[in-house]
């Protein structure tokens, strides 16, 4: 249904929204069990609500490297706050609107069940675990979903307001703009979208996004960490979705399978637009343009905060998925609705356990910081909690460069003290100012 030229979900897809809704929900009812808080810039941000003032969570900082993030950052904190189980709700929500647009593109170029499939495959997929459990990283779901519907517009023969939409998705994460812009081009010449008049504008719209972008780069060259490209692979198709080796390797080699399969039925003439082979090759592409943009950072891994990287390239690799398993079901039905459960059951699993480190790590700090006020009061300033920040699962709660921020969220005022890096740096002073993140945990301060 349209209005106009642009799409109107019918009541069978308002059907479907919902069921992604819940589902959505669904996937993190174990974070929600164990315990949700907040991580590393999160303190940041919470505390500038009490120091600068209402509306002005966000830096201004942020406004000139990425605008769209300061609007959402800024909304957002202002309204939550420090409510831990309002913003993983918030979060199911903008990852409802993300898996809806998805949905709605794909089903204009396949099947509508295979389009919810790949949608429910992206839900249940986790290796952008992030993305549901770090609130800081909200506008980066902000900007998948308006890449989304940027690109569910330019199909619909408005590709200036498809391109408007990507620009301000680049706003929140300039990864948005590079399969954008690639989208733009790719509607327009293989399914005649527009004119070349409108194309051109799209494509001017998005490229000055990309300038401006450029002026104020979120980091400079000096601060760039470099990972590396090895945790790509194993992010989207092997140890990234499960911590069970054996199930790893099985996952990467019917991957392996899969794609070469899909190559080989393309090359034969049966990849048209829509099909299984179709689905995975447009996956491939999609993860390809999606990591793009971080040739120069790299993850650093493929679990914990670096999965936000993959952002974009998990939406890829969902369509891979769904490619392989639309393969088999067209071999045998039975055969692919077995494997399809195993693997769906594989992945909650392993969707159990990251949200378990997300949530273990996210309850230590509260728990250090009133232990360490119950313990010392107003403690020494070179008194050193150490010997290094627990993490877990690639998770960390807090960095030395939030401390103050977020003693003052948690216990209402900032305190001074050292929060080491290293087993050198924590010993390196006195043995009575030297206490270890175990030795706090163990006193369960609650109060």
């Amino acid at each position: 249904m349209t209005l106009g030229s642009v799409p109107v979900p019918e009541r069978r897809d308002l059907l479907t929204i919902a069921g992604l809704g819940a589902a959505s929900v669904l996937i993190v009812l174990p974070y929600l069990l164990a315990g949700p808080g907040f991580f590393m810039d999160d303190w940041r941000n919470l505390a500038r609500l009490d120091t600068v003032g209402w509306m002005r969570a966000a830096e201004a900082s942020r406004f000139a490297s990425r605008p769209g993030a300061w609007a959402v950052e800024t909304v957002l904190y202002t309204t939550l706050r420090d409510h831990a189980t309002a913003w993983v709700l918030a979060l199911a929500a903008l990852n409802t609107a993300a898996a809806a647009a998805l949905y709605l593109v794909l089903r204009r170029f396949t099947l509508a069940n295979v389009a919810l499939v790949t949608a429910l495959v992206w839900i249940l997929l986790p290796n952008h675990t992030s993305l549901r459990t770090f609130p800081n990283v909200a506008p980066m779901v902000v900007g998948l979903t308006l890449l989304l519907i940027g690109i569910l517009l330019m199909d619909s023969r408005r590709l200036v307001w498809g391109a408007v939409a990507v620009a301000l998705g680049g706003f929140c994460l300039e990864v948005m703009l590079l399969p954008g812009l690639v989208a733009l081009g790719a509607l327009h010449l293989w399914r005649g979208r527009g004119t070349r008049r409108e194309a051109w504008i799209g494509a001017a719209i998005i490229v000055v996004a990309g300038l401006l972008m450029m002026i104020h780069p979120t980091y400079d060259a000096s601060s760039v960490i470099r990972g590396t490209p090895a945790q790509i692979l194993p992010g989207h198709f092997g140890a990234g979705l499960t911590t069970v080796p054996a199930a790893a390797g099985a996952l990467a080699l019917t991957a392996a399978i899969g794609v070469v399969a899909a190559l080989v039925l393309a090359m034969r003439g049966r990849g048209e637009a829509g099909s299984a082979p179709w689905l995975v090759l447009t996956g491939l592409a999609v993860m390809a343009l999606g990591l793009a943009p971080f040739v120069l950072k790299w993850p650093a891994a493929y679990r914990g905060q670096a999965d936000r990287n993959f952002v974009v390239s998990s939406v890829g690799s969902a369509m891979v998925w769904t490619g392989i398993g639309w393969l088999v079901w067209q071999r045998t039905r039975v055969v692919a609705s077995v494997l399809g459960a195993g693997f769906a059951a594989l992945l909650l699993s392993t969707n159990v356990t990251y949200q378990a480190d997300w949530s273990a790590v996210a309850l230590q700090t509260p728990a250090m910081l009133r232990a360490v006020q119950c313990r010392y009061g107003e403690p020494p300033a070179e008194l050193g909690v150490g010997p290094t920040v627990p993490g877990r699962g690639g998770v960390r709660a807090l960095h030395w460069f939030f401390l103050q921020d977020a003693t003052r969220v948690v216990l209402g005022r900032p305190l001074e003290f050292d929060l080491t890096e290293s087993d050198h740096e924590w010993r390196d002073r006195p043995e009575e100012l030297q206490v270890t993140w175990d030795e706090l945990l163990a006193e369960d301060c609650a109060s």
